[in-house]
């Protein structure tokens, strides 16, 4: 069980406060997507469908190091990195230690693990960071690199145990799919020998809007497992392996429909918060809203401030909308319902508290 951070503690207390009470907002976490760029070839991911000349306009060191300060003075309490994949920029420690160290932000990366060996070894690198999110879909090497596309499986062996001896957390990040669903508890049985937390969301069907044009995946219906079968495995299996984060709730949102659906929502245990709580900067500086996946309307955070994009009437109104858009419907994406969960109380509880005392967070 990790220590609590009383001052991330007591800043995550004050701004579900402002949220709760008053009209005052704060984004409870925030997510840089620092490239397009990626080095594996997943299925079930589009990006790499995106042309390479739209991924070259990556934001410098000096732009994001701006916005990492700018997050901290919105009063935002967790900062991840991704992708893409995030350790392809060479200034990713620079960047980690800016808000681990300078601004003490909850950090975090997400990441196929490739690249992450050589930059675990050397302890003066990576200083600020809390936690790992790492993708492993397969319990085997012949498995997991044939699905990635890269021989990345002992490389995510390695980044375990370099973080575990560093005292950074590990979570890993299983997508469900139909092909490996057969094999989830041989996954949450390897993560709890490694002293791993766990995460298991299915595949889903992720539309890219990127410069007015539209990328996914044509086959991924094929992919998607049977979410009934993905519900009842996963509350099976919290029975068995406390590492497991996946959560009553999140399964519940996700077995029932998902987000959408108004004015008959699909389930009524959680609203999305998406575009009040969770605040995602672009690889090129713009923030979306309500959400990355379905902008409606992009702000150039390199030209006006986080705080006034933030605050704007604009976006106050998006806010207020929740998932009531119509592409909002059947909307099933873990980083939503993640988002979200912590604006709640009963929420909160079911998935922070109660997995912290039960010691599902490693």
């Amino acid at each position: 069980m990790p220590p609590i951070r009383v001052k991330n503690l007591l800043r995550y207390i004050r701004n579900f406060t402002l949220n709760k009470f008053t009209n005052k907002k704060v984004p409870y976490s925030a997510q840089i997507e620092l490239t397009l760029r990626c080095n594996a070839i997943c299925p079930f991911c589009s990006i790499h469908l995106i042309p390479k000349r739209f991924k070259s306009n990556e934001m410098s060191t000096h732009k994001i190091i701006s916005l990492i300060d700018q997050i901290s003075e919105l009063g935002v309490n967790a900062l991840s990195f991704t992708g893409g994949e995030p350790t392809l920029r060479k200034d990713l420690p620079e960047l980690v230690y800016h808000a681990g160290v300078i601004h003490d932000f909850m950090n975090g990366i997400a990441t196929n693990g490739y690249l992450m060996p050589q930059l675990l070894k050397e302890k003066s690198r990576l200083e600020g960071l809390d936690y790992i999110l790492l993708s492993l879909d397969y319990p085997t090497a012949e498995l997991h690199d044939k699905k990635r596309g890269i021989k990345v499986f002992d490389r995510v062996m390695e980044t375990i145990a370099l973080s575990n001896k560093r005292d950074i957390s590990v979570i890993i990040s299983t997508v469900v799919m139909k092909d490996n669903i057969q094999f989830l508890e041989n996954i949450c049985e390897l993560a709890e020998n490694l002293n791993c937390s766990i995460e298991l969301f299915p595949c889903e069907d992720i539309i890219r809007d990127h410069r007015n044009l539209q990328y996914k995946i044509n086959n991924i219906e094929d992919m998607i497992p049977d979410l009934s079968v993905w519900a009842k495995l996963l509350h099976s299996l919290r029975s068995k392996y406390k590492n497991i984060l996946t959560d009553p709730i999140s399964i519940n949102v996700v077995e029932k429909g998902g987000f959408g659906g108004a004015p008959e929502y699909h389930q009524t245990s959680l609203r999305c918060h998406v575009a009040e709580a969770y605040l995602f900067v672009r690889y090129d500086g713009f923030i979306d809203y309500p959400c990355k996946i379905h902008p409606i309307k992009s702000f150039n955070a390199l030209k006006d401030t986080i705080n006034n994009i933030y605050y704007s009437s604009e976006v106050r109104e998006i806010m207020k909308q929740h998932d009531t858009y119509d592409f909002c419907d059947k909307c099933r994406l873990g980083c939503a319902i993640a988002s979200s969960l912590p604006t709640t109380w009963k929420t909160l509880y079911a998935k922070y508290i109660q997995g912290y005392l039960k010691g599902n967070l490693r």
